[in-house]
């Protein structure tokens, strides 16, 4: 795990997180029939401020999860998938992208704090449905951007920085296709080609947006797919540095 990060840093994270949870849960307090926000009052029970705020908290999920796996776990994969043989890339793969998802889990989870501190005082829970099925897709959009880096990693073998970037080019291009699977065949697209830009949504980062339903069905292709073809780019043979 030090290959991702130090015990101080995680903990140091932790302690951070944990400060913010207490001045969200000091600055939001019950004042009669309303709900002081950091000094402003809304009314208690309103439908449209629990919509409002559901819809906000989701995007904040969906949006700290997989950006924060992917910059808690790239760097320690980077080395990994630049060893000198292919057996040693291989199990890099599997092995340090394990790692560097479950490094940035708890990253991710630990960061959240504050805004489950923050639902439970304006919603009356501390983990509503929307919330956890955006945490649960922030998750798979963090594995499939962790795979397109590895992808990324083995072509643009120079610049790790370049691949990462490239990934969450990726994922912007996933959440425009979407439309096109969603209102192809109205554009006039033939029901064939809808379903195949289906497909490459799938193998793409995820361009879901927090309140779509989590598939258990899209994952071969999501997960699967980039797994095997990271695997055979594996196969390619590290870049050696030019000698001075």
């Amino acid at each position: 795990m030090d290959r991702f990060g130090s015990s101080r840093l995680r903990i140091v994270w932790a302690c951070v997180f944990l400060l913010l949870t207490g001045l969200v849960l000091a600055g939001i307090r019950s004042d009669g029939t309303n709900l002081l926000v950091f000094g402003g009052a809304i009314p208690k029970g309103d439908e449209t401020i629990n919509t409002y705020a559901t819809a906000n908290l989701g995007v904040l999920v969906y949006w700290v999860v997989p950006f924060v796996i992917l910059m808690g776990g790239f760097l320690g994969m980077a080395g990994a998938l630049g060893a000198s043989s292919f057996g040693e890339r291989i199990k890099g793969l599997f092995v340090a992208t394990g790692w560097a998802f479950i490094h940035g889990l708890f990253l991710s989870q630990v960061a959240l704090i504050p805004l489950w501190a923050a639902a439970w005082k304006l919603l009356g829970t501390p983990f509503p449905a929307a919330l956890l099925q955006a945490d649960l897709l922030g998750l798979l959009l963090g594995l499939q951007l962790l795979l397109w880096s590895a992808i990324l990693m083995r072509i643009v073998q120079s610049n790790a920085g370049l691949a990462v970037l490239l990934a969450l080019l990726l994922k912007e291009i996933g959440s425009k296709l979407v439309y096109i699977v969603e209102f192809g065949e109205q554009l006039g697209f033939s029901a064939r080609g809808v379903k195949a830009v289906g497909a490459v949504v799938n193998i793409l980062p995820s361009g879901q947006i927090p309140s779509d339903p989590f598939a258990l069905s899209a994952l071969p292709l999501s997960v699967g797919g980039p797994l095997l073809l990271a695997a055979l780019l594996c196969a390619m043979p590290a870049r050696k540095g030019k000698r001075t």
